[in-house]
């Protein structure tokens, strides 16, 4: 009971009253944070009280051992519950190298940093730590061992970690420079009780970020910033650093193009300059002798369409250039002006009867052939309005017509097929983009005075032809009993050395049987032209049928005797002959004589995947499916504004058109022939329409409509109503890029007519990426100040951006609810043509310095510099009370053992008798 008072004297003297309970031993600080907690150890008394009052049987040794073990359990955790604390001073050092692995640093400086790590690690005292982390777009960790006597490998960031320098996937994370992300993850790599001292790698070029700002937290943070640049000399590197262009361009007025470019020694480059995707008519190709430094290059051009314009600088021949991303650079300039027509021509000799017009109607018109079609939107966005006529479908590529259907779909403009020879299905466009974007189908039906076809397909099968060109031609085949009607004929022979009939003459409605007998055609040996015509002139020659046509493939040489005397007895029976020639090494010669003797036409094919839309446009020719060569009138069976004022009554005939069909609504069809199929339809595709056009535009069909004094009038309105609406309000639109974030802020005002504010609109912002993916992304865009429209995004890629925005409100449809109405449009571009980082051509050693500075460090420390505590010390503090704790527990473990195990008077066991066994008697 002694034992006791004196405890709680000592308890509610000492402990109870005070918040913590603190001591120096050695020159450390010894603290009790939570001393109230020692009121356990007040159980100790009554402990040694129950010795002898428990009703264990246990020797009194035990009893004893057992009840200090108790004691001591709860004096320990007593401690351990008061947090028992130490607080130390230290001056042992922990140190982070931060290397830049950007692109930026030449390989060399990277090896320089790792020698100086591998230096440090051998030097340092014993008590110092090392950590490593190399930095880009992004900083990484690199995995170091506490007893590393070794740098480790320093990878840059541009391929994932591991990964093979030539098939590795590029990551793009190589890129930038973040110096204030490395230091920033640096705090986190130092234990506690340690100096924090952080050595900087780099040629201090900031792509992203402040390390000047950061470098003022870490001093805060208490750590001590060495910086070490680069010594390696500067790699030679040239780079256009911008194309200036003036702020007014005038169509027809020569202008100056200005190009800065830097170049770090004297040498002489090569510059192509293109407007658009053709080559700069006047200034196009330059070669210049560069002084070290900035230059100046100018570049004259003229304009002579409105719209749009890209001009696009490429730079080569640089001896000594290390980055080749920086050597190109775009931008678009805004041409004012008349609105501008696209028309593109299948015989461009023949285009002056509409461009004449459409020029006397005020169109700035721009004429080329087929294989000029932009391939890209950013060209055909200058453009208000685009014709093609009269082309095949081989001559214009997917390519090209995926441009023409963003053109339509996304732009908003105005597009108009012409027919012709060469129109919808006469041209092979069925099951084309341009088909999917038309408001008829090409897949007219036939017509009863229309004339059966017995069509003959003599496929070249040689071993020259393995691979693709014979899977080619096959699809080739198939495409032409699929063109053909259900009663036309069909039968398709194979030939190497022998003439081999795949396909009988049969009905081309057994369309399933006839394409699987097609897919069983194997190559074979040599090449024999004769043999295969007159297998096939013989079969047809016993077929009924109105029109007899052979189709000749082969991609090689062959005999030609008798040939000749085959072909012209063929025309005579009134068989007609095409060729087809596959590659170059056809002879070309024999061919076109097939092709002239027998009536036909000669194709030069070099892409083996041309073949399908060949053969297609072929046999449309042939069977005349299409093509429908009679007088008529149009009849209006639709309303359309343009077609006000125009006297349509009063034109005369058209000579012919291609049978189409019209597809389901929302197609309008505004003008049809006598029959009833369509000459003129329209429809919504998007934000534009498209239109087809069944006659032609020129002296073919429509040779009395050129002397028409309402030609240019009907052309002229038609254009004017679909091209890209003008007549909306467009409104100026302001980008700016911002370099050290990527990111884009858009700003569109919307004021009307009347000099008022146009509020609570529904305003977005499609993005279109550089080509030639070119995707688009919608960008809300947000109300922030009267009639201001802002919005604000991330660009991940580089190149040249095409913005658009659209400004709609909402209004009442008539039926109780709203829709949304489109009252203002606005365009805008914005570079961004490749990383900061390709600028950086001198390391930026005061900014290094300065960082150093301003948390007391230096430039270019040595390591025992780096690693020394100058007088410093840091003090941390120390819990102590988990180690209480877990020896609280041991204890109580050991006192279970000795409440349940005898030790002291264990009485030792007498060995078994053992009695021996009697034996029987």
């Amino acid at each position: 009971m002694a034992m006791g008072g004196v405890g709680l004297y000592i308890y509610f003297r000492y402990a109870y009253s005070q918040p913590s309970l603190g001591w120096k031993r050695n020159g450390e600080d010894y603290e009790l944070l939570a001393p109230r907690m020692l009121c356990i150890a007040l159980l100790a008394p009554y402990f040694l009280w129950m010795i002898g009052r428990s009703l264990a049987d246990l020797p009194w040794p035990q009893r004893i051992l057992s009840a200090l073990m108790r004691i001591a359990f709860v004096a320990v955790l007593a401690v351990g519950l008061s947090r028992f604390a130490r607080t130390a001073t230290e001056s042992r050092v922990c140190t982070v190298y931060m290397v830049d692995v950007s692109e930026s640093v030449p390989d060399e400086a990277i090896e320089d940093a790792r020698l100086e790590i591998d230096k440090a690690l051998k030097e340092k005292p014993k008590d110092a730590i090392v950590r490593v982390i190399t930095f880009a777009k992004r900083p990484r960790v690199v995995e170091l061992a506490e007893d590393a006597k070794d740098a480790p490998k320093l990878e840059r960031h541009d391929l994932l970690p591991g990964a093979d320098e030539k098939k590795g996937k590029r990551t793009g994370l190589g890129a930038a420079s973040d110096l204030q992300s490395a230091l920033q993850l640096s705090y986190g790599q130092y234990p506690s009780g340690y100096l924090r001292r952080a050595v900087l790698f780099s040629d201090g070029v900031q792509t992203d970020g402040d390390v000047l700002a950061e470098a003022n937290r870490a001093n805060k943070f208490g750590v001590k910033l060495f910086t070490v640049a680069y010594h390696r000399p500067v790699p030679g590197e040239v780079a256009v650093r911008d194309l200036r262009v003036p702020d007014k361009v005038r169509i027809g007025e020569p202008f100056a193009l200005h190009a800065q470019v830097f170049s770090s020694r004297a040498q002489k480059v090569r510059f192509t300059l293109k407007q658009g995707e053709a080559i700069n008519g006047l200034d196009g190709v330059r070669e210049v002798d560069l002084k070290a430094g900035d230059n100046d290059v100018p570049f004259k051009s003229v304009v002579r369409v409105a719209g749009e314009v890209t001009y696009a600088l490429d730079m080569e021949g640089a001896k000594e250039d290390r980055f080749k991303e920086n050597n190109r650079y775009s931008v678009s300039v805004a041409v004012p002006g008349r609105p501008t027509v696209l028309y593109v021509e299948g015989n461009p000799a023949r285009a002056s009867y509409l461009s004449s017009a459409l020029s006397a109607q005020e169109f700035d018109v721009d004429v080329r052939g087929p294989r000029e079609l932009p391939t890209s939107i950013r060209e055909l966005e200058r453009f208000d309005f685009t014709i093609l006529s009269d082309a095949p479908a081989e001559a214009v590529s997917l390519t090209q017509q995926d441009a023409l259907e963003q053109y339509v779909r996304d732009l908003g403009g105005g597009f108009l097929f012409a027919g012709g020879e060469s129109g919808y299905g006469l041209g092979g466009w069925n099951h084309t983009t341009i088909e999917r974007i038309l408001p008829v189908r090409m897949d007219a039906e036939k017509r009863r005075d229309e004339p059966q076809v017995a069509m003959s397909l003599v496929i070249d099968r040689s071993g020259s032809m393995t691979g693709l060109p014979l899977e080619m031609a096959k699809a080739a085949a198939k495409a032409t009993a699929d063109t053909l009607s259900a009663e036309d004929l069909l039968e398709v022979i194979a030939f190497d050395s022998q003439p081999n009939r795949v396909v009988r003459m049969t009905a081309a409605k057994h369309r399933a049987r006839i394409q699987n007998d097609i897919a069983r055609i194997q190559p074979g040996g040599g090449t024999e032209i004769f043999s295969a015509l007159d297998a096939s002139y013989q079969s047809l020659t016993t077929t009924r049928a109105k029109r007899k046509h052979v189709i000749l493939l082969t991609d090689g040489q062959a005999p030609t005797n008798g040939i000749r005397d085959l072909v012209q007895a063929m025309a005579a029976e009134g068989i007609t002959v095409s060729a087809v020639g596959l590659g170059a090494g056809v002879d070309e010669g024999l061919l076109r004589m097939v092709a002239e003797l027998g009536g036909g036409r000669f194709y030069k094919v070099l892409d083996p995947q041309s073949l399908p839309r060949v053969f297609t446009r072929e046999t449309e020719m042939v069977s005349r499916n299409a093509a429908v060569e009679e007088y008529f009138q149009p009849k209006i069976v639709g309303n359309a504004d343009f077609m006000r004022g125009v006297d349509l009554a009063s034109a005369p005939f058209l000579h012919g058109y291609v049978a189409t069909r019209m597809k389901p609504a929302p197609a309008q069809e505004l003008l049809q022939s006598e029959v009833g199929e369509p000459i003129l339809a329209r429809w919504r595709v998007g934000l534009g329409w498209s239109l087809a056009w069944t006659s032609d535009v020129k002296n073919l069909w429509a040779v009395e409509w050129l002397r028409w004094p309402g030609y240019g009038q009907f052309w002229g309105q038609l254009v004017r109503e679909h091209m890209r609406q003008k007549r909306r309000q467009e409104l100026t639109m302001r980008a700016e890029l911002d370099p050290a974030t990527g990111h884009v802020r858009t700003y569109i005002d919307a004021i009307g007519g009347d000099d008022k504010f146009q509020n609570g609109l529904d305003a977005k912002l499609t993005v279109r990426g550089p080509e030639p993916s070119g995707e688009s992304k919608a960008i809300p865009m947000r109300q922030t100040a009267p009639g201001r429209y802002e919005s604000d995004f991330p660009l991940e890629r580089y190149g040249s951006f095409l913005l658009h925005g659209i400004l709609e409100k909402p209004v009442e449809d008539g039926k109780g609810g709203t829709k949304s109405v489109q009252v203002a449009e606005s365009f805008g571009h914005v570079q961004n043509p490749y990383p900061r980082e390709y600028l950086a051509f001198e390391p930026d050693r005061r900014t290094l310095e300065q960082a150093a500075k301003l948390t007391g460090g230096a430039a270019d420390p040595s390591v025992k510099t780096i690693f020394d505590a100058a007088g410093e010390t840091v003090k941390y503090h120390q819990d102590l009370w988990p180690r209480f704790v877990l020896a609280a527990v041991i204890i109580y473990v050991l006192d279970l053992y000795l409440r349940r195990v005898r030790l002291f008077d264990r009485k030792k066991t007498a060995a078994p008798k053992v009695i021996p066994a009697r034996r029987p008697a």
